[in-house]
C-alpha cells in the first residue's frame, strides 16, 4: 500500500543527478577524496588550535572526524563570528545546528561550523585563517589590556 502515500510524479531528475554524483565521486576515487578532506581538516584544526580564545568541539585528530569542525570564539556570539567571516567571503554555518540538546550538553548557545570537501583548497584554509584573525581583532579576543 505505499503507493497511496506517494502521489505524483517521481523525481526522475533527482534520480539522474544522484547517479551522476555517484559516478563522479567514484571517478575521483573515494580514498583520494578522504585523504584530501583529512589533509584540509588537519590544516583547519591547526589554524583553530593555534589561536588563543578559540574552543574546538570534537576530536582533534583529523583521522577521527569528518571535514566539519565546530568552534567558538571566547565572548563572541556565533552569529557575529559568521557575519565577520561572511564579510571576508568565507561561509561558515552558525547557530545551534538543529541540535539543541547537544548545545545544552556543551553549555553553549550555539557554535560556528566550518567544513571542507573535495572542492576546497589550502587557499580556502588561508582565507578562513584571515577571517578568524579579523574576528579576534574586531572583538579584541586574546588582546592584552
Amino acid at each position: 500500500m505505499p503507493h497511496r502515500f506517494e502521489a505524483g510524479t517521481p523525481s526522475l531528475g533527482d534520480w539522474a543527478a544522484f547517479g551522476a554524483a555517484v559516478d563522479y565521486l567514484e571517478a575521483c576515487g573515494m580514498d583520494a577524496l578522504r585523504a584530501h578532506e583529512e589533509a584540509l581538516t588537519a590544516k583547519l584544526l591547526e589554524v583553530l588550535r593555534a589561536e588563543e580564545g578559540v574552543t574546538v568541539y570534537g576530536p582533534l585528530d583529523p583521522k577521527e572526524r569528518g571535514g566539519v569542525v565546530s568552534f567558538n570564539v571566547a565572548g563572541v556570539h556565533p552569529h557575529d563570528v559568521g557575519q565577520l567571516f561572511d564579510a571576508e567571503g568565507v561561509a561558515v554555518r552558525v547557530g545551534h545546528h538543529c541540535c539543541q540538546p547537544l548545545m545544552r550538553k556543551l553549555q553553549t548557545g550555539g557554535t560556528a561550523r566550518a567544513s571542507v570537501y573535495l572542492y576546497n583548497t589550502e587557499d580556502d584554509i588561508e582565507a578562513f585563517a584571515r577571517g578568524l584573525k579579523k574576528v579576534k581583532d574586531f572583538f579584541k579576543v586574546g588582546a592584552k589590556a
